[in-house]
């Protein structure tokens, strides 16, 4: 089998936000700091049990691409970063092609400057 079309395993972790806004403030947030590659966001509405009845919602899905090692402190800057009181954070582990794979180790690599490189 070709190295290049190896399957690559990242994780998926998978939250929701109250609006647009925030959802674009904890994407970029979380890309900044490098715990997540990629952020999709996508409108959906919600109807779920809270508080002793059913709500219904407007929200934004956020599908957040990410490696395994990364898990524990993206899902910590949820707990801090999220408006909601009890995010939503559901993970798994998918394949991806080694091309998105590797693309998405470097995405999250940190970030070296040419004066810290060691030589």
């Amino acid at each position: 089998m070709d190295s290049r079309s190896e399957a690559a395993p990242i994780t998926l972790v998978l939250t929701t936000e109250a609006d647009r806004e925030r959802a674009e403030a904890l994407a970029s947030a979380l890309v900044e700091r490098r715990l997540a590659a990629c952020v999709s966001l996508m409108p959906i509405r919600s109807c779920y049990r809270w508080n002793g009845g059913v709500e219904r919602a407007e929200e934004v899905q956020l599908l957040i691409k990410t490696s395994a090692e990364g898990l524990a402190a993206l899902r910590q800057a949820l707990d801090t970063l999220h408006s909601y009181d009890t995010p939503e954070c559901l993970h798994w582990t998918a394949s991806a092609s080694a091309a998105y794979g590797g693309w998405l180790q470097e995405a999250l690599a940190p970030q070296v400057l040419p004066h810290q490189r060691l030589e």
